[in-house]
C-alpha cells in the first residue's frame, strides 16, 4: 500500500513537473504589420517560449483550418490586421473572416487556437465595438471599407451589423467564438496602426513578467491606462456572449436536423427577432433547414406572427443593405407570407431605385456580387439612366441578371459595332449566350477590319472558328493520334509532344488554347500557362479567364488572373468594366479585395 502510495505521489509529481516545464506558446496571425508581433517576441520569446506564426507565406484559402487541424495549442493568440467583419491587409491577399472563426468554433473544430489562449488580442478597428455610435456614421463607414476594396454589398452589410440597432454587436460575435478565452482585448472604434499601437503594447507589459504573463494575463489596469484614447477595451467573453445567439448560432450552422429544430423552435417563439437576423440569413442557405422552418410558420400561428413582425420592423430599417433586402423579401415568399408576385414587385423597385442615378462601378459591383440573387430577374432598359461614363457598364451588368430585355439586347448590339475596343469586347460577351450562329457568323465577318487581339477575343467569346486560327494539318494529325493512347497521362502527354514538335505552327494564344481543351488530366495548367506567356502582347481577357477557370487549385488559378491583370493593365488593355469582371471571378477572397482597389484607382 506505501509503495502504491508513492508510486502515485511520484506520478503526480512527474505530472506537475512536465506540466510547469511545457513551453508556452504564442500564436500570431499577421494578415498586416508585424509590429506587434516583434513586441511580444522580443519580450518574452526565448527559452521555454516559442512564438509561432500561423498564417502562411502562400495565400492557400484554407489556412485556418489547416492550422486547426495541426492540434497547435495557443496560450496566447495575436490576430493582427484591418478589420471590417474580416480582417485583411494593405497589399495581402490572405484574409480572416469572422463567419469563419465562427462556424470552427461551433464544429469545435479549433480548440487549440479558439478556446486554449487565455489572452486574444485582436488588433484591429471595431474589434470590441458595441453598437454605440462614434464619430462615423453608417454610410461614412461603408465608403471606408469601399475605399479599402470591400465590394459594395459586404461593406453595406458589415457597416450595418456595426452601427444599427440589429443583430449582435462584434464584441459579442467574439466573445461567442472565443466562448473559453479568458480576455479578448481589442477595440470599440477606430483603432492606432501597428506602427503606433506596437510601442504602445510594449509600454503596458514593461513591468508584466514572462510568468506573470502567461499565468494572470497582462495588467488590464495598465492597458487601459496607456491606450488612453484609443478605443481600447477588454472583455469576458464569459460576460459578454448572449448564449441564446451562441446556441443558435451552433445550431443553425449543424447539419443534424435535431440541432435545426431547436433553433427552428427557439426563433418561432422570439417575439423580437431582430437580434437574431444574421443565424437566421446564414440558415436558409441550408435546404433541410429552410424546409422545417416552412412547415414550422405553416402550422404555428405563433411562429407565423411572430415572424411577419419581424420582416415588417427589419423591412424599414435604416440603411439596411440592399442584398439583405432581396434576402429577406425572397424568405418571406418562401415563407408563404407575401404572394410571389408581391416579392417581385418589391425587388423590382429596389433594383430601380439604385439604377436610377446611373451606372458606375461601384453600382454594377454591387449587382454583381448578388448575382445568384438576380438569376431569376429580367434586366429591363427601362430602369437605367443612360450616361457617357455609365454606359460601359452597361454590358457587365446585363451578364449579372438571369436575363435581360429587348431594349438591353438592342443597344448591346449597338455597342458590338463601336469604335470603342473594350466597350466592343463587352458587349459581345453580354450577347454570347442568346444570338444566333447567324448574328455570330455577322459579328465574325465584321471583325476583319479590328486588331488580332479583338478578333481573337471575339472567337474565344462566341466559340466561332476564324480561317486565320485553325490549327495547321500537321499539328491536326498529331492530335489524332494523340486520342490513339491508352490513358489520359499517356494522351497529354503526347499533346504536349505536338505543342513542342510543331510550336512554329502555334502563333496565337487560341491556337494554343485549341490544344489545351483537349487535356484530360491537370497538366493542362501547364499548357494554359504557356498559351499566356508566350503570347503576352496578344492575350486577352478571354484566353485569361479560359486558363484560370481550367486551373483547380484556387491559389494557382488566381495567379494566372494577377499575371493577366498586370500584363492587360500595363498595355492599357483592360477596361474598368472588364477589370471588374476579373476582380470577381478571383477565387480567393482577399484577391478580390485587392483586385477591386486596383480596379478603382489604378484603371482609368
Amino acid at each position: 500500500m506505501i509503495k502504491l502510495v508513492a508510486s502515485i505521489l511520484g506520478l503526480l509529481i512527474f505530472t506537475a513537473l512536465s506540466a510547469e516545464a511545457a513551453p508556452k506558446r504564442i500564436c500570431t496571425m499577421t494578415l498586416n504589420s508585424s509590429d506587434e508581433k516583434e513586441v511580444l517576441k522580443s519580450m518574452y520569446g526565448g527559452p521555454g517560449v516559442e512564438i509561432t506564426e500561423l498564417v502562411p507565406e502562400n495565400k492557400d484559402p484554407s489556412w485556418l483550418s489547416r492550422a486547426c487541424q495541426s492540434g497547435i495549442q495557443c496560450d496566447v493568440l495575436l490576430v493582427s490586421g484591418h478589420f471590417g467583419g474580416v480582417f485583411f491587409g494593405e497589399g495581402v491577399s490572405t484574409t480572416l473572416d469572422l463567419k469563419e472563426i465562427e462556424k470552427l468554433s461551433c464544429e469545435n473544430a479549433c480548440p487549440g487556437i479558439l478556446n486554449h489562449p487565455k489572452d486574444v488580442f485582436l488588433m484591429g478597428c471595431n474589434t470590441l465595438s458595441t453598437k454605440a455610435p462614434d464619430q462615423r456614421s453608417i454610410e461614412e463607414y461603408v465608403e471606408v471599407l469601399i475605399h479599402n476594396g470591400f465590394p459594395r454589398d459586404l461593406a453595406e452589410r458589415v457597416a450595418f451589423a456595426r452601427y444599427s440597432e440589429y443583430g449582435m454587436s462584434i464584441s459579442q460575435i467574439f466573445s461567442s467564438a472565443f466562448q473559453g478565452v479568458e480576455r479578448l482585448h481589442g477595440f470599440s472604434s477606430t483603432g492606432p496602426l501597428g506602427k503606433v499601437a506596437a510601442p504602445l503594447l510594449r509600454q503596458s507589459l514593461k513591468n508584466t513578467s514572462k510568468d506573470a504573463f502567461f499565468s494572470n494575463g497582462p495588467d488590464t489596469n495598465r492597458l487601459k491606462q496607456v491606450f488612453a484614447g484609443t478605443s481600447y477595451r477588454m472583455v469576458q467573453p464569459a460576460k459578454d456572449v448572449d448564449a441564446n445567439y451562441r446556441a443558435l448560432t451552433c445550431k443553425t450552422y449543424s447539419q443534424n436536423q435535431d440541432q435545426n429544430k431547436e433553433a427552428i423552435v427557439f426563433l418561432s417563439k422570439k417575439t423580437n427577432l431582430k437580434k437574431y437576423y444574421e443565424p437566421l440569413l446564414e440558415a436558409t442557405k441550408n435546404p433541410s433547414f429552410l424546409r422545417l422552418l416552412q412547415d414550422t410558420v405553416a402550422t404555428s400561428l405563433e411562429a407565423r406572427q411572430n415572424f411577419q413582425s419581424f420582416f415588417e420592423e427589419i423591412g424599414v430599417a435604416k440603411s439596411l443593405p440592399l442584398k439583405m433586402k432581396f434576402q429577406f423579401l425572397d424568405l418571406q415568399a418562401s415563407l408563404g407570407l407575401i404572394p410571389q408576385v408581391v416579392k417581385q414587385e418589391q425587388q423590382e423597385g429596389l433594383l430601380r431605385r439604385r439604377l436610377s442615378s446611373g451606372l458606375n462601378f461601384i453600382v454594377t459591383d454591387q449587382f454583381c456580387a448578388m448575382k445568384d440573387l438576380l438569376e431569376n430577374t429580367q434586366l429591363q432598359g427601362a430602369w437605367i439612366r443612360s450616361s457617357a461614363n455609365g454606359n460601359q457598364f452597361l454590358p457587365r451588368l446585363s451578364q449579372c441578371f438571369g436575363s435581360y430585355d429587348q431594349d438591353v439586347e438592342n443597344i448591346l448590339r449597338t455597342m458590338t459595332a463601336s469604335q470603342d475596343s473594350a466597350l466592343r469586347r463587352e458587349a459581345i460577351r453580354a450577347l454570347s449566350s442568346r444570338i444566333s450562329w447567324e448574328d455570330k457568323v455577322t459579328i465574325a465577318n465584321m471583325s476583319a477590319s479590328w486588331p488580332r487581339r479583338d478578333r481573337i477575343d471575339m472567337a474565344y467569346t462566341l466559340k466561332i472558328p476564324l480561317s486565320s486560327e485553325r490549327l495547321s494539318p500537321r499539328v491536326q494529325t498529331c492530335l489524332y493520334e494523340a486520342k490513339q493512347k491508352s490513358t489520359p497521362d499517356a494522351r497529354d502527354g503526347y499533346r504536349w509532344y505536338c505543342h513542342n514538335e510543331f510550336e512554329t505552327d502555334i502563333d496565337s494564344p487560341l491556337k494554343c488554347h485549341q490544344i489545351a481543351r483537349e487535356f484530360e488530366t491537370q497538366s493542362v495548367t501547364g499548357m494554359d500557362w504557356q498559351c499566356l506567356t508566350r503570347f503576352t502582347g496578344d492575350i486577352h481577357l478571354g484566353a485569361c479567364l479560359e486558363a484560370a477557370d481550367r486551373n483547380i487549385d484556387p491559389e494557382n488559378s488566381d495567379d494566372v488572373r494577377w499575371y493577366c491583370w498586370s500584363k492587360l493593365a500595363n498595355q492599357n488593355q483592360l477596361s474598368r468594366s472588364e477589370c471588374l469582371a476579373l476582380a470577381s471571378s478571383m477565387k480567393i477572397q482577399g484577391n478580390r479585395f485587392k483586385a477591386n482597389w486596383n480596379c478603382m484607382n489604378r484603371i482609368q
